[in-house]
């Protein structure tokens, strides 16, 4: 029982099997948490052709749950191998938190929660509207909240557009393009102004930096250069009277 006692607090339990093990059971252990159990049998063991089976049993309340794999599936020894096992049980995990006994209990706790704050941490003192003290008049506060802080449109989820101008070939004999520069939440991108054809884009999680050229005077007007991947670049450029966009667009990077 102290053994079962840990096991049994688990929502998902894996079990591992060595070759000639009986047939494992769910009804070999008792528990009112244990919703969903993962059998991995290894064959060959402590040899170069060594692969593992997997079996899932779970409760007939949860839904079913990746990442799903074949019947009779073999799996070799090797890092992708651990990395589905450790995803199988985190996604079990959050499945069980679907199942209907899972959502009661945290229904039921946060009630709790919220009885305990309602009974010992709220106050019956009235607020007089009358006052004279500032500290308790709001209205204006309100008021400035209502504005919006300065610049708080880069904090948006979705695209931030500037007009820009990028060389394709080189500065010397490139062709130039008027194309618009939209940077996301998620997405950086590039579509050309006359066909509207997407010319670049990469994810916002592979831009690894970025330099930026804003003083006035550099032949070509402000530029900037947006490094990604393992250090590829794509450059753009605007006129001399655009500077601040540049600043504006480093900004919305950052």
């Amino acid at each position: 029982l102290l053994r079962k006692r840990h096991i049994g607090n688990d929502i998902v339990t894996i079990v591992f099997q060595e070759p000639g093990a009986l047939p494992f059971t769910p009804k070999a252990i008792r528990s009112h948490f244990q919703h969903v159990f993962i059998i991995v049998r290894v064959h060959e063991p402590c040899t170069e052709n060594t692969y593992y089976r997997v079996a899932v049993t779970r409760s007939k309340d949860i839904p079913l749950f990746g990442p799903l794999f074949p019947k009779g599936a073999r799996f070799p020894r090797s890092p992708a191998f651990r990395d589905f096992l450790l995803a199988k049980a985190i996604n079990a995990e959050n499945a069980a938190e679907k199942s209907e006994k899972f959502r009661s209990m945290a229904t039921r706790t946060r009630q709790e929660y919220l009885k305990d704050l309602a009974e010992n941490y709220v106050t019956t003192t009235p607020i007089d509207s009358s006052t004279k003290f500032p500290l308790l008049s709001l209205g204006g506060k309100r008021k400035e909240k209502l504005k919006g802080a300065k610049g708080a449109e880069l904090h948006s989820a979705g695209a931030l557009v500037w007009a820009v101008t990028i060389v394709q070939g080189g500065e010397s004999n490139g062709l130039s393009l008027s194309c618009l520069l939209g940077v996301s939440a998620e997405s950086v991108v590039l579509i050309e102004r006359s066909t509207r054809t997407v010319i670049f884009n990469c994810s916002c999680r592979d831009v690894i930096g970025w330099k930026a050229v804003t003083e006035p005077g550099v032949q070509g007007g402000p530029s900037l250069d947006i490094f990604y991947e393992r250090g590829e670049a794509v450059t753009v450029t605007m006129s001399e009277s655009q500077a601040e966009d540049i600043k504006e667009v480093v900004q919305r990077l950052e």
